[in-house]
């Protein structure tokens, strides 16, 4: 990565001079990776300056192909300075889908039965005299699954918020949480829902009730981790 790194910035300031640009903030950015469709495994490799493509790496010809007229110059410095066409190949074709493939496999050790979601409500009182309510959901797998407030047994639109996806705890497990805005005393009228294997799981406002509902809830929160390994594994390099 290093390598790399010292290739992007040459290729960062090569740029920037057949442009005319001596100073301001630009992006050179190097997208490399693959992906698998069934038996299928294709690679790609892209460089682009401020947010346009203007490199990509043809597997079929072995070559680089300029998206913008502009950039035949930067292509001759990019072939001249960049990782020879033997290195790309030899990752595309061989490194990454290695890797790819054992992360697949460690995702599939890792879709066993972790037991019943963890659950848990916690509250937080503001000088403006509202309340935030925020539903906990913890040991979730798969990661498929919808959380929701509940006023008077039906969802509550109004005032809530939350990261609205489904994030990886780091052990193999997943967790999310949501939150609503409420006023005081109207704690009891809310329902925390969680749709997780096609199965509903209730949690109510009061806490003391929290663990009988759940059959195990947990008052601790633990770090929300925003990293995961997904299908297509993609390396970003940034000068």
């Amino acid at each position: 990565m290093q390598e790399k790194e010292e290739q992007l910035r040459r290729m960062l300031t090569e740029v920037m001079t057949q442009k005319g640009q001596r100073g301001g903030i630009h992006t050179l950015q190097a997208t490399f990776g693959c992906e698998t469709q069934g038996n299928n495994t294709g690679g790609f490799w892209r460089l682009g300056y401020d947010g346009q493509d203007f490199l990509t790496f043809d597997q079929k010809s072995q070559t680089w192909k300029v998206s913008v007229p502009s950039a035949h110059s930067s292509k001759t410095f990019w072939e001249r300075h960049g990782p020879s066409v033997d290195q790309v190949q030899t990752f595309l074709n061989d490194i990454c889908p290695d890797r790819l493939q054992r992360y697949s496999i460690y995702l599939e050790n890792q879709l066993m039965d972790t037991g019943s979601p963890n659950m848990t409500v916690t509250s937080k009182v503001h000088e403006l005299g509202k309340i935030t309510l925020t539903c906990w959901a913890f040991n979730l797998n798969p990661a498929v699954a919808t959380l929701a407030w509940l006023q008077h047994g039906k969802p509550a639109q109004q005032h809530t918020f939350g990261p609205g996806t489904i994030l990886p705890s780091g052990d193999g497990t997943y967790q999310s949480w949501v939150s609503v805005w409420v006023l005081p005393g109207q704690e009891p009228q809310f329902t925390c829902r969680l749709r997780h294997r096609s199965k509903n799981i209730e949690v109510p406002t009061l806490l003391e009730h929290q663990a009988r509902k759940t059959g195990g809830a947990t008052s601790s929160v633990s770090a929300l981790v925003a990293s995961a390994f997904p299908a297509v594994l993609v390396f970003l390099g940034r000068a």
